[in-house]
């Protein structure tokens, strides 16, 4: 028998993804107006990310079924994600079902 050869293992990059990972905390918006709402969500972004940056967190902003009018919350709470607090935050996702953010602080 000849010599053995030894085959290369090959580690596939690690994808990054919120879907799956558990939140350490989460921020239900449901009864907020649109301005009580951004503010909540300052407040937390910024709470979290001091305390434990890298932390994944939920935004529950809810469909808007239930609204008078549009839903607003959902679309407030994604400009200030890729606006305001884009340099706090790492990544976000709309999670599966649409009634919530997953958000990775910086």
């Amino acid at each position: 028998m000849g010599k053995r050869r030894k085959i290369p293992v090959v580690q596939p990059d690690p994808v990054r993804t919120l879907h799956g990972t558990l939140p350490v905390a989460t921020l239900d918006l449901h009864g907020f107006t649109a301005d009580q709402a951004e503010r909540r969500v300052r407040e937390f972004v910024e709470m979290w990310r001091s305390r434990q940056p890298g932390a994944v967190l939920r935004i529950v902003t809810g469909k808007g079924l239930r609204s008078e009018g549009a839903p607003v919350l959902r679309e407030r709470v994604r400009e200030l994600l890729t606006g305001p607090l884009a340099r706090r935050v790492d990544d976000f996702v709309l999670e599966m079902g649409s009634g919530s953010y997953l958000v990775r602080v910086r």
